[in-house]
């Protein structure tokens, strides 16, 4: 009985939380990769937009978003230079911009991508 127990309440505390990986693109210099990936944490709650730049080969889920956003619509992630990466929506909701991204793991901090966002019509 106390074991039936203790497995209920342990799995009341799982993670119900899933990511889809939407989309993933390598910039030009192949230093750096852009990941979108939807979390749904079920009928509750909306579905988020992350997006994340990533050294290639390396995990998402040990960086933070650069960007993430509900209530999006028409979201579309693309690299428009070397060091450029832009962001663009008809319209979200957004938690959280950065509008750089910059890692002790490539060049010592010393290769930033600039990050915009694009608010489309």
């Amino acid at each position: 009985m106390f074991i039936s127990l203790i497995s209920i309440l342990l799995s009341a505390c799982a993670d119900t939380c899933s990511d889809e990986v939407i989309s993933q693109a390598v910039n030009l210099e192949k230093k750096t990769a852009a990941i979108h990936v939807v979390k749904n944490c079920g009928a509750t709650t909306g579905f988020a937009h992350q997006i994340y730049i990533v050294v290639p080969g390396t995990d998402y889920d040990d960086a933070k978003p650069i960007f993430v956003a509900d209530k999006v619509d028409n979201l579309a992630v693309n690299w428009s230079g070397e060091r450029a990466f832009e962001i663009s929506y008809d319209s979200a909701r957004i938690f959280n911009f950065t509008n750089f991204w910059q890692s002790s793991e490539v060049d010592d901090f010393q290769y930033v991508i600039k990050v915009s966002l694009r608010e489309g019509t």
